[in-house]
């Protein structure tokens, strides 16, 4: 369906580095970008702690915002109180994201049909 960059991202007034190991924010354990962050920064050697686990976007946003730490977030989901970590942290690169529909379950809701109908028009 669409594209879109991930980023490391921190609060946008704080200027102070973290110490390691690094504090993530993340999605809850099972989330499936908790399990690629986690695996990206394992890979490249960075050692982290979990910080806060947030049920969503907007909980990620917020504490990232309040300086808790930092998160992998696409970077539509980023607000003015966020900004890209600087790269002196030293973070892996990140690839691009790829936002995909997908297809309908056996015994799936008409509305939901309906719906999944309506944001592949939509794309």
């Amino acid at each position: 369906m669409r594209r879109e960059r991930l980023l490391w991202v921190t609060a946008a007034t704080g200027s102070a580095p973290f110490e390691r190991p690094l504090p993530i924010i993340t999605a809850p354990e099972g989330c499936s970008v908790q399990a690629f962050t986690v695996r990206v920064l394992a890979s490249a050697g960075v050692a982290v702690r979990f910080a806060h686990a947030a049920s969503g976007v907007a909980g990620v946003q917020m504490a990232v915002a309040a300086g808790l730490g930092i998160a992998c977030l696409n970077e539509s989901s980023l607000t003015p109180e966020l900004r890209p970590c600087d790269p002196s942290l030293g973070l892996p690169p990140l690839p691009v994201a790829e936002f995909r529909l997908l297809p309908p379950r056996r015994g799936e809701a008409p509305r939901i049909a309906a719906l999944r109908e309506a944001i592949r028009q939509w794309f």
